[in-house]
């Protein structure tokens, strides 16, 4: 049975990852989806129906399991993003960058800063002119890891047309390369280009 993890991952996200793993298998596969959000796993099940697949789901101790089997000649007749809703995409052009260079959010007390942090990028959907990129580097990728509260925002302001970027050589050194719920790797010379180009930047 292939398991797709999609726990910390917000819609459509997960339906995208189930539709690719249907695609890539072979009829009679089996297909374990988890989840660890109610949402989430509700727009899958309902994803699956329309599609004609029966599915199995579960519940154990808070972790939302969906099961089920590839069938033939799969063709998807519906949009994963369909089941999902998306916020209308804000004024995300507006000329200034956010650098993310920590997981915490100021000076001093670690645990503060992090709650500053989660309110910071949970505020930003809210702002009248949104960011046309947020760059992450340095501890600031840990921010787009899968199971963090802060991904979550990161993933609702990337639905609103913002760009997120994380730097690799940071998510290589924090060995979490393979668990971002969000963010496309750059590299130092796209980092250091943004910055040189006299962007308006701004540090929380």
């Amino acid at each position: 049975m292939k398991v797709i993890d999609c726990k910390g991952l917000l819609c459509p996200k997960p339906l995208i990852e189930t539709r690719k793993a249907i695609k890539n298998a072979s009829a009679g596969d089996s297909i374990r989806v988890e989840l660890d959000n109610d949402t989430s796993c509700k727009n899958v099940l309902q994803f699956l129906k329309d599609n004609g697949i029966d599915a199995k789901q579960m519940d154990e101790r808070g972790l939302l399991i969906v099961d089920f089997t590839v069938p033939s000649n799969f063709t998807s007749v519906t949009k994963a993003e369909d089941y999902c809703e998306i916020p209308t995409q804000v004024q995300a052009n507006s000329g200034y960058i956010i650098i993310l260079d920590s997981n915490v959010m100021g000076d001093g007390d670690d645990a503060l800063g992090e709650i500053l942090m989660k309110g910071f990028l949970n505020t930003i959907p809210e702002l009248d002119m949104l960011p046309s990129e947020i760059i992450c580097y340095n501890g600031g990728v840990k921010l787009a890891q899968i199971g963090a509260d802060t991904a979550q925002a990161l993933l609702k302001i990337n639905s609103l047309g913002v760009k997120i970027s994380v730097c690799g050589t940071c998510v290589d050194f924090f060995g979490i390369k393979n668990m971002l719920a969000v963010g496309e790797i750059s590299n130092m010379l796209y980092i250091a280009g943004k910055l040189a180009s006299g962007t308006k930047t701004v540090r929380p």
